[in-house]
């Protein structure tokens, strides 16, 4: 390579056309080494590194005003703002995927060949994605939940009354923390525990792993604050007691 190459040949070598060469030194991105007492511009093998820098950046998802800022900071902190960068993408890449997710849903159970999809349904599966990208729950349901089980759910509120069933279970854990002075085994305590069965497998429509699965959060705590009204670790583990004793009872 030459010590210095005119606008021309840096472009042809490069591959970035002549206008973006121009349009980067008007705004400060990358300057060419020198110019001629004519105003020909004239470019080194360090722009060429600088003009490297620039595209990775721009692949990577910085705008060129980040980019001119990241270039001209010799202290700029490249691990955070890389791992920051990933993390923007990331959650580019899963919109794209729950996009498409959402696409085949509705072709393949929802759509005829010329009729339109089902809008409501397909509007309740995406308020059901969208929760993952909600800062409150997204590491609890990437941890806890697959495509198939946000499928369910999004089903399920847009076939279901969401306001009773969560007036169903707001009762269901009142009621039974009036019981907890009471053994499991009271008959009191063992209706309230057919109930809440009754009322899950209603709600789960036969979706025993997915039923399982909150079930044993629920269990364990690991539940948003206010994801489910009225729920309360304790109780749960109460009415997990009861729900034993049943079962042994009728096998």
């Amino acid at each position: 390579m030459d010590k210095y190459l005119t606008v021309n040949k840096f472009s042809k070598l490069t591959g970035v056309t002549v206008r973006t060469l121009q349009y980067y030194d008007e705004l400060g991105l990358l300057n060419p080494h020198h110019k001629s007492d004519a105003g020909y511009r004239f470019y080194s093998k360090s722009e060429m590194l600088s003009l490297q820098k620039i595209n990775i950046l721009k692949h990577i998802g910085f705008n060129l005003n980040q980019i001119k800022t990241i270039l001209k900071n010799n202290n700029f902190d490249w691990r955070s703002s890389l791992n920051l960068q990933a993390k923007i993408l990331q959650v580019s890449i899963d919109k794209m995927q729950d996009s498409i997710m959402l696409i085949n849903h509705s072709m393949t159970k929802h759509m005829a060949d010329h009729d339109e999809p089902a809008w409501e349904v397909m509007a309740k599966i995406l308020e059901v994605l969208q929760m993952k990208q909600d800062s409150a729950y997204q590491d609890w349901v990437k941890r806890n939940f697959t495509d198939s089980d946000l499928r369910f759910f999004g089903e399920m509120a847009s076939s279901q009354n969401n306001d009773e069933n969560s007036k169903l279970w707001k009762k269901i854990f009142a009621d039974a923390k009036s019981l907890m002075h009471l053994p499991p085994s009271d008959p009191e305590v063992q209706k309230l525990a057919r109930t809440v069965m009754d009322s899950a497998n209603s709600q789960y429509q036969g979706n025993e792993g997915l039923k399982g699965k909150m079930w044993d959060l629920m269990k364990s705590g690991d539940i948003p604050e206010g994801f489910i009204p009225g729920y309360e670790k304790e109780i749960v583990l109460f009415l997990n007691k009861a729900i034993g004793i049943m079962y042994n009872m009728e096998h």
